[in-house]
């Protein structure tokens, strides 16, 4: 029985991981994130399909215009007929068996305009839908950017603090074999510590925060979790905004009152209220529907029946119908229409502020991170500097192992809050395109 067991465990573990998926190694470059975003996506794909749907309502809208035909075959067994007493006399009507084949034509002349109303209704909707799927593709494809930028900008960070980590190791190893020689105290033992532990929590994060922005980029991506990311670009200032930095605040914000999809969903928004005001004014005028029909009958008393057995009947009918009163039913519904065109219109005033203001902030928010980008690199210049003459004087014995580590830790510091910077810069660029609304041209730029 030992002998069965052993290489049955053998094969179902070989089966184990025969059947598992393989780990994908996927590399991206800045591209490559725009496009497997606007591809993959799950939100994106929901919102596609939910513009697909509408289009679809948006053709039936006009199957309203055209008439309908219908066929309809009935037969029909009177297991018992209807009797009548007439002057004492009992007298069954009808037969037994009842054929029937119609063809019923119908199309309806006059709705009050209800079919123009819908059709005008569905097309807004789908052009708002179209908008909306535009705004959300900015959004997601930011978001990624974001992730991506992030993850380069945490391995700029985990190289950083890795270089002060070691730093301030070697100097720990240095400061314990002095004090193992006797020519240096406990204090600057402690000191040393208390250094090498200061530089481990930034390396943690910072190894942390790039897991968290993997998993985030996979998600928005629509990548396997077990999958592995290799990027390819590395974090450097990018120059996004080289077509828009000769306009000042006024024409951003009057390019992003002609391009931001918000705009045209909203306009698109108001449309639908108005053709729902319409759809509900149709409902005062009467209606006209015209049918036809051709209808062969054959009445037996047996159930056997043949083609000479049917009669055939022909009409035509114009049906016109007006509602005179409905409890007051119509009235409201036109009211509760008018107040939705009014609410729209508040909800696209209200819209265009919002992107005012929007614009307004990132523009701002890129100032500042211009600036800020040119402090850190001066300060990121003169650390290094400091760094440099603090190696020559230890050399020349003039600076001591701690002088040359504490203007180490400081180049590092201010190394890492360049990086940051760089990230920040980046990304408040994509920001203020954004708010403008014309993000898609530079991935469209790139391509």
């Amino acid at each position: 029985m030992r002998h069965k067991f052993w290489p049955l465990l053998i094969g179902m573990l070989f089966g184990l991981f025969h059947l598992a998926p393989a780990q994908r190694v996927i590399t991206l470059t800045w591209s490559d994130v725009v496009g497997l975003t606007r591809t993959q996506n799950l939100d994106l794909q929901i919102g596609y399909q939910d513009y697909r749907y509408q289009k679809m309502n948006h053709w039936k809208s006009y199957a309203e215009f055209l008439p309908t035909v219908n066929y309809q075959f009935q037969r029909t067994h009177n297991i018992e007929l209807p009797e009548f007493v007439f002057m004492g006399q009992h007298i069954k009507v009808g037969t037994n068996y009842n054929y029937t084949h119609a063809f019923q034509l119908q199309y309806p002349l006059f709705l009050g305009g209800a079919r123009f109303a819908n059709l005008r209704i569905q097309s807004s909707l789908r052009k708002s839908l179209k908008a909306q799927l535009e705004n959300k593709e900015q959004n997601v494809v930011f978001q990624a950017l974001d992730a991506y930028f992030r993850i380069m900008l945490s391995d700029e960070l985990i190289a950083v603090n890795r270089r002060a980590y070691q730093a301030a190791q070697a100097n720990l190893e240095q400061v314990q074999k002095f004090y193992d020689a006797g020519t240096a105290s406990q204090l600057e033992l402690l000191q040393a510590r208390t250094r090498l532990s200061s530089t481990l929590a930034p390396l943690t994060s910072a190894i942390n925060n790039k897991k968290l922005a993997v998993e985030n980029l996979k998600f928005i991506l629509n990548i396997d979790p077990a999958d592995s990311l290799v990027i390819l670009d590395t974090l450097k200032q990018e120059n996004y905004i080289r077509n828009f930095i000769s306009m000042d605040l006024a024409e951003l914000q009057q390019t992003a009152l002609e391009h931001r999809p918000e705009i045209r969903m909203m306009a698109e928004q108001k449309n639908v209220a108005g053709g729902q005001k319409l759809l509900a004014a149709s409902h005062f005028l009467p209606s006209v529907v015209a049918s036809a029909s051709v209808q062969h009958q054959a009445q037996l008393e047996q159930a056997g029946v043949h083609w000479e057995d049917y009669t055939r009947v022909k009409n035509a009918v114009v049906a016109v119908q007006f509602p005179l009163f409905q409890g007051g039913k119509r009235a409201l519904e036109f009211q509760q229409a008018r107040i939705q065109e009014k609410k729209a219109t508040l909800q696209m005033e209200q819209v265009k502020r919002s992107i005012l203001l929007e614009v307004e902030t990132a523009y701002r928010k890129f100032k500042e991170a211009e600036a800020n980008l040119k402090s850190l690199r001066i300060a990121r210049q003169e650390a290094r500097e400091a760094l440099r003459l603090a190696n020559l004087n230890y050399q020349e014995g003039l600076a001591t192992q701690v002088d040359v580590l504490t203007a180490q830790l400081a180049y590092s510091n201010n190394d890492a809050k360049f990086q940051q910077g760089v990230y920040e810069y980046n990304l408040a660029q994509l920001r203020l395109i954004k708010s403008v609304g014309l993000l898609p041209l530079i991935w469209n730029q790139e391509n």
